[in-house]
């Protein structure tokens, strides 16, 4: 073997590492998941509103970690397009009170149940607001990382 091949062939080896490394960094570092226990995140706000033409009842359970950690319903009256979202206070008030939160709506009596579990994601805090929407059906809407969650104030 001359000189010319064996440099090729470290070179060919050098690169293949360095791509290697690149490829993998990141996966034995710190991400947002990391930084906190698994599954768990912040709530910086929960509401409820009203968009349909006639009142309705939205129920909310909230779970931390095993257990319920608040359950509450709101007597939404009709309100239209226009309708101000309604704040529900609750333990996730605390910007500390990172945990593993399973969020449930429902409007009036039917069965089913529209969830949003922290533990799917890894991102820090959520804002979640449940919504009665023209046709009575309910809709949630997620936000990732509102400005409130950097504030440690719930919002309004």
């Amino acid at each position: 073997m001359n000189g010319w091949e064996s440099t090729l062939s470290r070179r060919r080896l050098l690169a293949a590492t360095a791509a290697g490394v690149s490829a993998l960094a990141g996966c034995g570092g710190v991400n947002a998941q990391n930084d906190r226990p698994e599954g768990t995140a912040s709530l910086g706000y929960v509401r409820v509103v009203n968009r349909h033409d006639a009142d309705h009842t939205v129920h909310v359970l909230v779970e931390r970690g095993d257990e319920v950690a608040f359950w509450s319903s709101y007597d939404l009256s009709a309100a239209g397009e226009d309708a101000a979202a309604v704040a529900v206070e609750g333990p996730w008030a605390d910007a500390a009170a990172e945990a593993a939160y399973e969020v449930h709506f429902r409007v009036d009596d039917r069965s089913e149940w529209k969830t949003f579990s922290t533990a799917e994601s890894d991102l820090d805090c959520y804002g979640l607001e449940a919504r009665v929407n023209d046709d009575a059906g309910l809709g949630l809407w997620v936000e990732h990382e509102p400005d409130v969650c950097g504030t440690g104030t719930p919002a309004e």
